[in-house]
């Protein structure tokens, strides 16, 4: 009987996942995704708070990997201390934290805001017309009004270290 519903779950999946890929859903997965991700960081605190509760509950799968990779022991209790299931649960916490915040972000940048980003990025950029240069007009200034001339950098470096340069003043040490 099961290989008779295996291949209607399997194109059901198949049909579901295409759905999935449309660019139209793509707020909901990010959505479902940051959803379940937070459930999932939430169950392992509350596992982890059990465990501190009862240290001999922990599951068989759980101490497995923990003898297949010795030097995660090296970052946590004794396991037979009541601290041991809430310090893992925090580990793999805090792994997981990076990834809840890159969802956080995309789900918040998706919707309305991408749409107008990629109607923004998707218009033709108007060339501006590079125009020669004006010649230039100079002008004459009126009597009795004084001519600013530019200013040179070396003049300007000059100017700003002259009070610097007249020898000690009363803040140098002596």
């Amino acid at each position: 009987m099961f290989e008779q519903i295996l291949p209607i779950v399997a194109c059901v999946g198949l049909v579901v996942l295409a759905i999935l890929c449309l660019p139209v859903v793509r707020k909901f997965v990010l959505e479902i995704s940051a959803l379940v991700l937070r459930l999932a960081m939430l169950a392992l605190l509350a596992g982890g708070a059990y465990l501190w509760f009862r240290p001999d509950a922990m599951p068989a799968g759980v101490s497995r990997v923990f003898d297949t990779e010795p030097w995660l022991l090296t970052m946590l209790p004794d396991r037979s201390s009541a601290y041991f299931g809430i310090c893992a649960a925090y580990l793999v916490v805090l792994a997981l934290l990076p990834l809840l915040a890159a969802l956080d972000v995309t789900r918040r940048l998706a919707g309305r805001r991408l749409r107008r980003l990629c109607i923004l990025t998707d218009e033709l950029v108007a060339v501006a017309a590079i125009a020669e240069p004006a010649a230039e007009v100079v002008e004459t200034p009126p009597e009795g009004v004084p001519v600013m001339r530019p200013v040179q950098r070396r003049t300007a470096a000059n100017a700003i270290a002259a009070p610097w340069s007249r020898g000690p003043s009363r803040y140098s040490a002596r």
